[in-house]
């Protein structure tokens, strides 16, 4: 069994119906969690004996409006974790939808992984995601002036 099945066999039986799909493409596993699951989720991935995903590699988000060539039906805005478990040499993608398209809200993570603060500022930033309790969310690359 590959490590990709073996996490992904792990995940289905400490998570189940909590992760809404699941992928494996390029040898990487990717979750999509319900936004209400996702801190809970994030928190068993990074303590659990079993997945120690404690180094959060980036943190990004998405605009889905044109994706791709057909009809997009799932929410427009998400957040995307890339995390590494150094000891057990695991990667796993974790994706997050806004349930607000007017105003898209995450929960901050900063504290299970305090780099998560500019990632998120740069989320804030360039796409106008809301983290909550986010100690210091601003601009972090444009300047206050600018309207995009």
């Amino acid at each position: 069994m590959s490590s990709v099945e073996i996490l992904l066999k792990e995940i289905k039986s400490t998570f189940g119906k909590k992760v809404s799909h699941i992928s494996t493409e390029h040898n990487e596993l990717t979750i999509e969690v319900k936004i209400d699951d996702l801190l809970s989720i994030l928190k068993t991935l990074k303590e659990h004996k079993v997945f120690e995903f404690k180094q959060l590699i980036d943190l990004c988000g998405v605009d889905y409006k044109d994706y791709g060539e057909g009809t997009w039906t799932k929410p427009r805005f998400a957040v995307v974790y890339h995390f590494l478990s150094i000891e057990h040499n695991h990667r796993i993608r974790v994706k997050t939808f806004s349930k607000e398209e007017n105003f898209p809200l995450f929960p901050s993570v900063i504290d299970l992984w305090p780099a998560a603060n500019w990632y998120e500022r740069e989320a804030f930033d360039l796409f106008g995601f809301m983290f909550t309790d986010h100690p210091d969310l601003r601009r972090i690359l444009t300047d206050y002036g600018f309207v995009g």
